[in-house]
Order: C-alpha cells, then sequence, then structure tokens
C-alpha cells in the first residue's frame, strides 16, 4: 500500500533538468543584456561567460539521455542558422566576382597548412593535427549571423563575411570528413570502409540538402515568401531534415548549408530569407551559445592551452593576410579587408560539433582534440565577438 507521505514531494526537493535549464536561460539572458545595455559589449559574450563558467564549477546537470536531446537541439539550432547563412549566399555575385572564390578558397588553404605545421611542430600527432586543423579553417557561422542581426550591419564587408564564412565552413566539414578515411584506415585497416564512408557522407548530404531545397522552393513558391504559415512549415521543413540527418548519420553542418545554398540559388527569382527566424530562432540561438561554452573544462586548458593560443594566433594571421592580400583585385580597399580578415576568426558551434561528431565515431580518439579545439573555442567565443564589434565600426557598417 501506498505510503501518504508518497503523496507529498520529498526533502530536500530534486529539481530536475528543466529546472536547470529554465534558471542557465534567466541568468544567460541578464548577463547578455548587461552585456549589451551597460558594457555595450555583444549579447554574445555574456552567454559564453555564462555557459564557461557554468561548466567550469562543474555544471554536470544533465544525464546521459538530457545530453543527447540536447545534441539534437544543438544540431537544430545550428542547422536553422547554417540554413540562413547558405540562403544569403549569391552564387551570382561569386561568378561575377571570382577573386571572392580565390579569396576563400586561399585563406582556408594557407590556414589548414599553417595550422597543420603548427601543431607538428608542437608534437601533436598528424591525424590529430590533421583533424584540428581542418576545424580551423571554418569561421563560426552562428556568431556572424547572430551579429550581422544584432548590429543590423550592411555592406560590403558584412557581405563577403556572410559569404567567405559559408565557404569556408563548406571546406571544413568537406575535409574533415575526408580525413575520417584515414582514421577509418588507423583504426579499422579496412580499405572498403576508408573509401566508402566518406563518400556515402559527402554523397548523402549533397542528395538530402537537394530534396529540402526543392520543398522549400515549392513551399514559398505556392504560399509566398514572407507568409508566416508558409514560414513555420519551413522551420517544419528543416526540423525534419535535422532529424533525416540523425537517422541517416549525415553531417548535419553540410546538409543545411549545402540545402540554404540551393534554396537561395536554384529560382531565377529566389525567395528572400526573413531577417531572422523570430523569437523561437534567438531561444535556440542562447541555448546554442550557452551550451557550446558549457563544452569547454578546465582540464582542456591544462591540456591544450598552450597549443590553442598558438593555433588561435597562426589561424587568424593566415585568414588576415589572404584577404588582404587579395583585396584590391577583390574590389576593396586596405581598411575594409582587414576588418573583413579579423571578422573571420571566431570558431564556435561548427567546431564543436565537428569535434563531437569525431568522438561519436571514435570515443577513444586523441583526447589532445578535444583539448585544443575547446580551448581555442572558450577564448574565441570571449574575443571574436569583439574583434567583429571592433572590425564592422570601422568601416562604418553597424547600425546599431
Amino acid at each position: 500500500m501506498t505510503s501518504e507521505l508518497s503523496l507529498f514531494p520529498g526533502w530536500p526537493p530534486t529539481p530536475d533538468p528543466v529546472f536547470w535549464t529554465g534558471l542557465l536561460l534567466i541568468v544567460a539572458g541578464l548577463s547578455g543584456e548587461v552585456c549589451y545595455r551597460l558594457m555595450r559589449l555583444p549579447r554574445i559574450t555574456g552567454y559564453a561567460v555564462v555557459g564557461m563558467v557554468g561548466g567550469a564549477i562543474g555544471f554536470s546537470i544533465f544525464d546521459a539521455q538530457t545530453v543527447a536531446d540536447f545534441r539534437l537541439l544543438i544540431d537544430l539550432a545550428l542547422g536553422l542558422l547554417l540554413f540562413e547563412l547558405g540562403s544569403r549566399l549569391n552564387l551570382r555575385w561569386l561568378r561575377a566576382n571570382p577573386w571572392l572564390i580565390v579569396t576563400s578558397a586561399c585563406e582556408a588553404l594557407l590556414t589548414l597548412l599553417a595550422s597543420f605545421a603548427l601543431l607538428r611542430a608542437l608534437n601533436v600527432a598528424p591525424l590529430t593535427a590533421m583533424l584540428i586543423s581542418a576545424i580551423a579553417m571554418a569561421t563560426a557561422p552562428a556568431v556572424i549571423i547572430q551579429l550581422k542581426n544584432e548590429l543590423r550591419s550592411e555592406g560590403q564587408v558584412t557581405e563577403r563575411l556572410l559569404a567567405l564564412t559559408a565557404l569556408n565552413s563548406i571546406y571544413a566539414v568537406v575535409v574533415v570528413k575526408l580525413v575520417y578515411g584515414w582514421m577509418h584506415q588507423a583504426y579499422h585497416s579496412s580499405l572498403l570502409i576508408t573509401l566508402l564512408h566518406p563518400l556515402y557522407l559527402l554523397a548523402g548530404s549533397c542528395v538530402l540538402a537537394y530534396l529540402l531545397a526543392r520543398g522549400c522552393n515549392l513551399l514559398f513558391r505556392k504560399l509566398g515568401g514572407q507568409d508566416e504559415h508558409a514560414f513555420v512549415m519551413l522551420i517544419g521543413l528543416i526540423m525534419l531534415a535535422v532529424a533525416l540527418v540523425h537517422m541517416l548519420r549525415l553531417p548535419n553542418s553540410l546538409t543545411l548549408l549545402l540545402a540554404g545554398i540551393l534554396f537561395k540559388n536554384l529560382n531565377e527569382r529566389p525567395q528572400l530569407w526573413p531577417a531572422h527566424f523570430g523569437t523561437a530562432g534567438w531561444l535556440l540561438t542562447v541555448i546554442l551559445f550557452v551550451v557550446t561554452s558549457m563544452a569547454f573544462q578546465w582540464h582542456d586548458l591544462m591540456l591544450g592551452g598552450l597549443a590553442a593560443l598558438a593555433l588561435v594566433c597562426v589561424r587568424a594571421l593566415a585568414k588576415l593576410v589572404c584577404v588582404v592580400l587579395f583585396s584590391r583585385p577583390a574590389g576593396i580597399d586596405l581598411k575594409q579587408a582587414v576588418a573583413l580578415g579579423v571578422s573571420l576568426t571566431p570558431m564556435a558551434s561548427l567546431a564543436l560539433a565537428l569535434v563531437t561528431d569525431t568522438y561519436d565515431i571514435y570515443p577513444q580518439f586523441d583526447p589532445h582534440l578535444r583539448a585544443i579545439v575547446f580551448s581555442a573555442m572558450a577564448l574565441m567565443q570571449l574575443v571574436g565577438p569583439l574583434l567583429i564589434y571592433w572590425a564592422l565600426a570601422l568601416t562604418g557598417e553597424r547600425k546599431d
């Protein structure tokens, strides 16, 4: 027989993950507003600080199932932001100004080579160094989109920043998935797996991205691009795509980014992506930044802090040098080139997703991968938004 006392809550009461998540959002929101209204800093800085403090003090409130649920939420938030980023990339503009593609390819390649050389000089294992270098090619798409919307920035530097971020994100994901073949060879020594798995990841992403883009274009063409009901259905399509990505074990970031690019460029008169995807999107963005920052732990700094600091410096220099080098043929002046090169330095949630994907396949992989990338992410979560604030102010493109 059930005790009468069991009808009442236990003592002391035990908060569940929903309680802690709500508290975390309140603290993050307040921190972001304090940064923005009182200190004139990006709201992202406040979110990052809350996440880092929570992670550093052992904010381990989530069980394994909740962590898995948060990974799905992270992929959804990142997928929405990547889809929006891709939908802002105009391929006709790239064809009209091929020096943008040259700039993008060179800054990504130099970042890859310089990072790899640095990490090998620091005695990081070759496979680990290649993975970190590939991840380092990418600029943080979530940071760029969020700051563009927050600052209402418009102009040549902003548009080029969006384009280069989209392109180097594609390069990073593709190279990481190709490096997986090297990993499979090291762990399985199976030529079939080495060749087929990266091919499946890339081909499957392209097919699913095409289907999603076609579905979104059909939806917008039938119901109208600015209709709020059509927009709700668009979000539903993206959520469905994220679910399929998980079911098929495809790279979420590459699929959604390619889908956004195809959505923008498949039609002769492409629909315009709304300015932002509303309150629900903002909520997902806050969760994305907080959870990304919570991934950092102090023992990561002890294991890979020095290498991460060197990586951040070399990576920033490589991107800046290439952008400045090709600035004149690409059609911008020196001041704009410096601002653009500096703005390419943030790295955050996409790097987290790529590291997590790697450990999902091989949990026993070299811990230096996590330590170096997460330490670099923690540094750039704090410094990167401030650099973009300064860079867009330098060029007069901030409208906030």
